[in-house]
């Protein structure tokens, strides 16, 4: 199935989210199952990440980690230069040694910059080559306006550059996070320990994980001129959300205007299926030499999208095929896509595929074909 961002984008000045427009530099809400944007605004514009930047350090990792060209058990030694890395860490020593898993996790809860770049050296071998793989990593992930210069965040020192990026080019890289639970798994956690129990790790959104129900991560970013930025994701039974907050004065206005957004979600979307696995579609394809002149088209997965009541009303759906395929055709084989509509945009695609095999014609029967004679 293929989900199209921005089949639904509210607008307007009488917006209550909007109304506090000089309180934020951009957001966006999101169904964090689907992808489908749910409301945006300023989703292009280009912000400092700050701390965010660390998602992308995490996805590398895990990754690797899924892969299996790493281990979350694997020692890593503490550089200098990581060592030496001010703002919120966990003041690692040079030549010090912990599991992989274990700074990652300081990473993850407190947002331990020194942690990020033993991590980022480890990783790579060293830091620029890891400037390299987050920037390759991004590109293929389509966040065309994002630039990382630092696996950490950190406001930039006269001579270098600072991280950007969009609330859009974060969803992007939100989104492929979530595809891996240990991040989650991390990112909820309020309270842990580091150094053998004699560092209390705190998250650093801790209040809204207490507070708001479902909360369960992503991360947080902060300096002066980046404002106060988060990534959240909550879920509520079936249903998962993702917002960005990004520029906020305060932590009291990204607490407000993330619990705004998801509260909305929650309230005035719900989940909707359009069409389950396996449902027979028309018009039938024609089949050429084949031993069936049509051939019958099924959904090749199920659908379900969060709608507004609104928007349920107006959700049209529309199927294109193939004029003409040849035999033999093999069942579940992708032959056309079923696209759903709104306000006459495609908003959601379903792949179509062959519901049975199709063999070809026998000798005899294209003969008789050919012929114009009927074996009937």
């Amino acid at each position: 199935m293929a989900l199209l961002t921005f089949g639904s984008v509210a607008s307007g000045t009488e917006d209550p989210i909007r109304k506090h427009s000089s309180h934020y530099k951009a957001f966006l809400l999101a169904d964090a199952q689907t992808g489908r944007i749910l409301d945006t605004d300023r989703p292009q514009r280009l912000i400092y990440p700050a701390s965010l930047v660390k998602m992308m350090v995490a996805l590398i990792v895990l990754e690797e980690v899924d892969s299996g060209k790493r281990r979350l058990g694997e020692k890593v030694l503490v550089s200098r230069s990581a060592s030496k890395i001010g703002g919120s860490q966990v003041y690692l020593r040079e030549g010090e040694v912990f599991e992989l898993r274990e700074l990652m996790k300081a990473m993850v809860i407190s947002s331990a910059n020194d942690a990020a770049v033993a991590v980022a050296e480890h990783v790579s071998g060293s830091r620029a080559k890891f400037m390299k793989r987050m920037n390759r990593r991004a590109w293929e992930l389509g966040m065309q306006r994002t630039r990382f210069h630092s696996p950490h965040g950190l406001p930039v020192r006269r001579g270098q550059q600072p991280d950007v990026t969009t609330a859009y080019d974060l969803y992007l890289l939100a989104l492929e996070l979530l595809k891996h639970p240990q991040y989650l798994k991390w990112s909820s956690t309020r309270l842990d320990t580091f150094r053998n129990g004699t560092f209390q790790l705190t998250n650093t959104n801790h209040r809204l994980i207490r507070n708001y129900p479902g909360m369960d991560g992503m991360k947080t970013g902060f300096y002066s001129k980046a404002g106060f930025n988060l990534v959240a994701t909550a879920k509520r039974k079936k249903m998962r959300l993702l917002s960005i907050v990004i520029g906020t004065p305060n932590h009291r206005w990204r607490s407000f205007l993330t619990t705004s957004l998801l509260d909305k979600g929650f309230k005035e979307y719900m989940a909707v299926q359009l069409n389950p696995t396996g449902i027979t579609v028309r018009p039938t394809v024609q089949v050429l030499n084949g031993e069936v002149e049509r051939l019958k088209l099924q959904t090749a997965a199920r659908a379900v999208v969060m709608l507004n009541a609104q928007e349920q009303q107006q959700v049209t759906m529309q199927v294109r095929i193939p004029a003409l395929v040849e035999a033999p055709v093999v069942a579940g084989s992708r032959l056309g896509t079923l696209e759903y509509m709104l306000g006459g945009k495609v908003f959601y695609r379903v792949p179509l595929q062959a519901s049975h095999d199709v063999g070809p014609r026998s000798l005899l029967a294209t003969l008789t074909h050919s012929l114009g004679f009927s074996l009937d």
